[in-house]
């Protein structure tokens, strides 16, 4: 399950029915790509992952060009932060055996 439309609309103080479809699916895309990023299911109970799906929601609604000249190749503000604490980490440490 993705963001509710209803609260998308809200994020980005839309009071009109405009876009749904093109809303839907900046929405599909923020869970699928927070999903890739923590390596977890998205799950709209989880407030950290909302947060920065409605931030990369704005990002791609407001921004709706590939690269812009303001932000090049960087994400919304704020969306690593939202979601370092739910990243599985994979260091490729592996600890040695123990000797006999």
């Amino acid at each position: 399950m993705s963001v509710p439309l209803p609260l998308i609309r809200a994020h980005l103080n839309l009071d009109d029915d405009r876009d749904p479809d093109l809303l839907s699916h900046y929405a599909n895309v923020a869970a699928l790509w927070v999903a890739a990023y923590t390596g977890q299911a998205f799950t709209a109970d989880n407030a950290l992952m909302v947060q920065a799906a409605l931030l990369l929601v704005a990002h791609q609604y407001e921004s709706r060009e590939g690269v812009t000249f303001a932000n090049p190749y960087q994400l919304p503000f704020g969306v690593h932060d939202l979601l370092s604490p739910l990243k599985e980490r994979v260091t490729g440490h592996q600890t040695a055996p123990e000797a006999a």
